[in-house]
């Protein structure tokens, strides 16, 4: 609570899983908001006991933070608050998240609590844990990499427009029990997220490594020589990632082969060597993102109209990246 604690705010400690507690909690509050993360017990279980607390405490309105991973991480087009749930995803946060939006919606049928869905998709700035401090942290550390050039689409929510819409949520009378997205206005491709990042902390981003995949014809490439790849790739991963990718044989075929390549012995590097490199399934699928999620709905219901653009934002975020490093050459997350 150091961060919060100048605002003289009146703090509450409460289990997010236990009806009494939060109850107890809750009491005189008007709004709630669901901001939970854990593994999926904790998804579930908590929003089970804040819904009964929200009844108990005579809160008159939760508004649940999920994800627009429930629509997938690389959405089909035309996808939309409307879209089915997307349930057979590979991923376990995604279908956590999709459970947990199918049980709200079981529980607010009894009219109790009024509820409202939102989905932010990549939220980023001043203290972000991920897109801003770790994705500052692993420039720094040679660990980024690109897909495709960066060229994929990355759906951002700046902080800022993130909280305007919750408060919108919580107080306007067309949000009760419906759903919405949380996106920027601008279109902004994963090229420009990484690179607003590595100009804060002076790295260069020809630097980053490009990965070509290009999965829809069933080949891969590489924008490096096989030998640098080798000593930059962790060799376990790679089969994985494809897996999660895409289930076809094609694909898995293609990182057996790879993977093979990568294990070649080189006459001048040592592949044995622990790589600084580690190819995440869920950010590969991500960055191959060909979409951009649409935000007409809370713009049309709620007036929504994100005040903190793109370049804004990021400009933030880089003042951010240069106090928390302090000026050295590492970033010191806080």
């Amino acid at each position: 609570m150091a961060r919060v604690s100048r605002f003289h705010l009146d703090v509450r400690l409460a289990n997010a899983t236990d009806v009494t507690s939060l109850s107890d909690a809750l009491n005189g509050c008007d709004v709630a908001f669901h901001c939970v993360v854990g593994n999926r017990d904790t998804i579930l279980n908590s929003v089970d006991a804040a819904y009964a607390a929200c009844r108990q405490a005579g809160v008159r309105r939760l508004v649940y933070l999920s994800s627009a991973v429930v629509m997938g991480s690389s959405p089909e087009p035309g996808t939309d608050e409307n879209t089915p749930l997307k349930e057979n995803q590979r991923f376990e946060y995604n279908v956590s998240k999709v459970m947990a939006e199918r049980r709200l919606r079981k529980l607010m049928g009894d009219g109790a609590v009024e509820c409202v869905l939102l989905r932010p998709c990549i939220v980023f700035g001043p203290r972000s844990t991920y897109w801003s401090a770790q994705l500052a942290s692993d420039l720094l550390a040679g660990k980024a990499y690109l897909i495709n050039g960066g060229k994929g689409i990355c759906n951002t929510i700046y902080i800022d427009n993130l909280v305007e819409l919750m408060v919108l949520c919580a107080t306007h009378p067309a949000a009760t029990g419906n759903t919405y997205i949380a996106k920027d206005a601008e279109r902004v491709t994963w090229r420009e997220l990484y690179g607003s990042v590595a100009q804060a902390i002076g790295v260069d981003e020809a630097s980053i490594l490009n990965l070509d995949l290009d999965i829809a014809a069933g080949r891969s490439t590489l924008a490096k020589s096989w030998r640098g790849v080798a000593r930059v790739v962790w060799r376990n991963r790679l089969v994985r990632a494809a897996k999660e990718l895409v289930r076809s044989e094609a694909t898995v075929g293609l990182a057996i082969q790879l993977r093979a390549k990568l294990l070649t012995p080189s006459p001048t590097n040592d592949v044995k060597a622990e790589s600084p490199y580690s190819l995440d399934p869920e950010l590969v699928t991500l960055q191959m993102c060909r979409y951009e999620l649409p935000t007409r709905k809370a713009a049309a219901e709620l007036n929504f109209a994100p005040k903190v653009s793109f370049p804004e934002g990021a400009r933030r975020t880089q003042e951010w990246l240069r106090f928390a490093s302090g000026g050295s050459d590492k970033i010191v997350e806080s």
